[in-house]
């Protein structure tokens, strides 16, 4: 009887996961492994005075590309992007996104992760899903230039994957 308990169990338990895999395909491990070690590259901690601007370079970039999106950061001191508040508010968002990459080997943890993320975004006033989009083109733009293999491929493919995930609770 427990042999069955514990294989029912077992059995319920890769269910789960095949479930949540299922709701999080973004990106072939390849992908994964891929963008695990570009962002390694970039965000370790040998590199912590590169990170600040590499966040900031990711929002310059946004607000040459679409200017209406500081006023989504006004709090944050948005019109210094060399402010403490900016800067930190940086790292806060790029932090997330280092989260996200370093849990893109566990689908299930992940998926929990970026829902956090999404309700979280739920609650800004004016966020939209096409923001998203928008930040992508950013990352896109920056990566190759703190990168010396930047694969825009599959960085799109895990990136989108995510940002579509967070996004799915805003309104479009």
């Amino acid at each position: 009887m427990f042999r069955i308990v514990a294989l029912l169990s077992v059995l319920a338990i890769v269910m789960a996961n095949e479930v949540h895999d299922h709701d999080f395909q973004c990106c072939s491990t390849e992908d994964r492994q891929e963008m695990q070690a570009l962002w390694h590259e970039i965000w370790s901690a040998q590199f912590t005075g590169r990170r600040v601007q590499v966040a900031v370079s990711v929002f310059e970039d946004l607000f040459e590309r679409e200017p209406d999106a500081k006023n989504l950061f006004k709090r944050v001191n948005v019109d210094d992007l060399q402010s403490p508040e900016f800067k930190a508010h940086c790292i806060r968002v790029v932090n997330g996104l280092d989260t996200a990459i370093s849990l893109l080997d566990d689908p299930f943890v992940m998926l929990h992760q970026l829902e956090h993320l999404g309700k979280q975004h739920q609650t800004r006033e004016g966020v939209k899903k096409e923001h998203f989009a928008l930040m992508a083109r950013s990352y896109l733009k920056v990566m190759p230039q703190v990168s010396s293999c930047f694969n825009a491929d599959a960085w799109s493919r895990c990136f989108d994957g995510i940002a579509h995930k967070i996004s799915s609770y805003l309104a479009a």
